[in-house]
């Protein structure tokens, strides 16, 4: 792999050489063409382990895809490419499965939910250093309920506004995501409750609220429509916490400023 500092910033394929632009550094990666063929890697017998290791990723890949469309609402405050971020979770959460054959081995969320409690949306500020009071939280499987408490808040002290913007207001999410399993043909990966992949439930937005002012204490309280009760254990759920800062738009209202947020995944359950 190069990377190009000329002044000709070409992406795109030339010849034998492939161009294109990575959204965290915006710099023009180059890559050579080559290798095996697809049909060769689909049918030759020393490819087996090749084939192994791209069923495995493309049930990683797909896991984060679901992950990442269950807080839908978060996304706008990502500032860097966050599903590489959760391939990357999915694929140690994968390794963990020791009882499955290689190319079918699970990806297993509900067994290891302490690997997302934390997973941050935004690199360059996170939540903690833009938010600075304790938030309290509560999830419960049983009932699919969440709150979320955040205490009086003095802006001048206490709110991080590094884009000097001047209004901000919270989000939050409350969702459901299903472990990732090979299907009993072994074609395939799929999720044996995908109704609790829901991106339109379970969300809150607060009303802006003006950047130079003392906010009162606010009590968030979040449910999440249960397909089935109880939650099958296969299905985790995600809490997650937000903060936007907006400017004035159109017809004088505020609206939204991309990347100035902050948010991550606060508790898991």
């Amino acid at each position: 792999m190069a990377i190009s500092k000329s002044i000709m910033q070409l992406t795109g394929s030339m010849a034998n050489v492939s161009m294109y632009t990575r959204q965290d550094n915006g710099q023009v990666i180059v890559r050579m063409k080559g290798g095996p063929t697809k049909n060769q890697i689909e049918t030759k017998p020393e490819f087996e382990k090749v084939r192994q290791n791209n069923s495995e990723w493309a049930g990683c890949t797909r896991m984060a895809s679901n992950i990442r469309k269950s807080f839908e609402v978060m996304n706008r405050l990502e500032d860097y490419a966050v599903n590489g971020a959760l391939n990357a979770v999915c694929k140690e959460i994968q390794k963990l499965d020791t009882g499955s054959q290689p190319g079918q081995r699970a990806i297993r969320l509900s067994e290891h939910k302490d690997l997302l409690p934390g997973f941050t949306f935004s690199r360059k500020q996170v939540l903690e250093s833009v938010l600075r009071v304790p938030v309290e939280t509560t999830l419960d499987r049983t009932t699919g309920k969440a709150t979320l408490e955040i205490p009086m808040l003095n802006t001048d002290m206490y709110l991080y506004n590094f884009r000097s913007l001047p209004y901000y207001r919270f989000i939050a999410s409350l969702s459901g995501v299903c472990d990732m399993l090979m299907d009993a043909a072994g074609d395939k990966y799929d999720s044996p409750y995908p109704g609790y992949c829901d991106k339109q439930n379970g969300v809150f937005e607060s009303e802006w609220i003006a950047a130079t002012s003392i906010q009162p204490a606010l009590i968030i309280n979040l449910s999440y429509p249960l397909t089935e009760n109880p939650i099958p254990d296969e299905v985790t759920l995600l809490l997650c916490l937000g903060i936007e800062f907006g400017k004035v738009g159109k017809a004088n209202q505020p609206t939204a400023v991309k990347y100035a947020g902050s948010g991550k995944i606060v508790r898991v359950e």
